[in-house]
């Protein structure tokens, strides 16, 4: 196999530059190793996931294959219209912009909470001690999970989040067990609090979701349960490498954390631009429901199109000086968070968290610099660190 079907195996710690060969190959380009088309433009991807017979359902993939061991990429993220129009429209009156909005003195709260214990300690992995757990007690907390549970649900969550890899199929047998041990207690666990939820309301999103309704319709116990899972896993995933891979870009170009430092204002702008240079999900699929031609080709009913996000937040023909980091970046057309029918649906909590939890960090720590090997994830479909090891002064 060659580099570039390798992409859809294992991300190197730097893709970029294969993004580029691969784009200047064509930006529609078929893989005849994998068999599927790579997309890497960043108009061709505006063009693919804004079309309406473009599906998300990969079982519409002529060579779809169940995945063996744990697989946790199902639901509203591999649904069509109108299922997915009925969940999402749902989801959304219970997860409104005042309900994100009113969450942020809490987010606050909780970064002040881990820097003044990470400035105790001079010394922290960036992703353990803070991206990883801050994402995952606001999580709880507005799912309405008490407390003493709190502990173990960051735990299930951080596992499952290790074994999922819906591109490759690549876990090993012992993280696809961990991960569905966790995902089993996890789903009992969910189970017992939505239980109790229709006994007893609380102002929480399991509340307000068993109360939402949209066209007279509700979410089915099933369906609660696993949006309850899938918002879990989708919110991590994405406030976790927003943060780690944010700060990673920072640590790596010092005039520009000099600059964010020095020009708090730019906090918004220098989000936007850090989730179009090192986006958290960088690989998504979608299958032709018929033929559509898109820059000249034709992408057959049931043929895989990988949609390369990352590679279209590099695309010269969108962005001056694509590769370079520049906090004040205007316009920022990235796609990070996608585009369409999905476009992710947490975008505005993600975005508030990694603006308190960078801007915070920042402003906070003048001495702020690298402390170790960090170590890169390399699941080709979500891009983060493992670990990133940063001194605080």
């Amino acid at each position: 196999m060659s580099d570039l079907d390798g992409l859809l195996t294992h991300l190197p710690a730097d893709p970029y530059p294969l993004y580029d060969v691969l784009r200047n190959k064509g930006r529609v380009l078929w893989l005849d190793g994998a068999q599927r088309w790579l997309v890497t433009g960043h108009e061709e991807t505006l063009a693919v996931l804004r079309h309406p017979r473009m599906s998300s359902d990969r079982s519409r993939w002529d060579g779809y294959q169940p995945a063996p061991g744990y697989d946790r990429s199902a639901g509203m993220f591999t649904m069509d219209p109108p299922g997915h129009t009925r969940l999402r429209g749902l989801v959304q009156r219970a997860f409104t912009a005042r309900v994100v909005e009113g969450l942020r003195p809490r987010i606050q709260q909780l970064v002040t909470e881990f820097l003044d214990t990470a400035e105790k300690r001079g010394e922290i992995d960036l992703i353990a001690d803070f991206a990883g757990p801050l994402p995952a007690i606001v999580l709880a907390e507005l799912l309405g999970i008490p407390s003493e549970g709190q502990h173990r649900y960051r735990r299930w969550a951080t596992t499952m989040m290790g074994a999922i890899d819906p591109v490759s199929h690549a876990t090993t047998p012992e993280q696809a067990a961990a991960g569905q041990q966790a995902d089993d207690e996890l789903t009992a666990y969910l189970g017992e609090i939505i239980a109790m939820r229709r006994r007893d309301p609380r102002p929480d999103l399991i509340s307000a979701l068993l109360a939402a309704e949209e066209s007279g319709q509700r979410l089915t116990g099933i369906e609660l349960l696993e949006m309850c899972i899938l918002l879990t896993v989708a919110g991590l995933e994405t406030s976790v490498n927003l943060i780690g891979n944010g700060v990673g870009a920072l640590l790596a170009h010092p005039a520009q954390l000099a600059r964010l430092r020095a020009e708090p204002g730019l906090l918004n702008s220098a989000i936007e631009e850090l989730l179009r240079y090192d986006a958290p999900i960088q690989l998504s699929g979608r299958v032709p429901v018929e033929d559509i031609e898109i820059d000249g080709q034709t992408l057959r009913k049931g043929q895989m199109v990988g949609v390369v996000l990352g590679a279209a937040n590099r695309d010269e023909r969108a962005f001056t000086d694509p590769h370079e980091l520049d906090l004040g970046r205007a316009p920022n057309n990235h796609v990070a968070f996608g585009r369409g029918v999905h476009f992710c649906l947490g975008a505005p909590l993600a975005r508030i968290e990694g603006a308190t939890a960078i801007g915070e960090l920042v402003r906070r720590f003048p001495e702020l610099r690298p402390a170790g090997e960090p170590q890169r994830r390399t699941n080709p479909h979500v891009r983060g660190f493992t670990s990133l090891p940063v001194a605080l002064r």
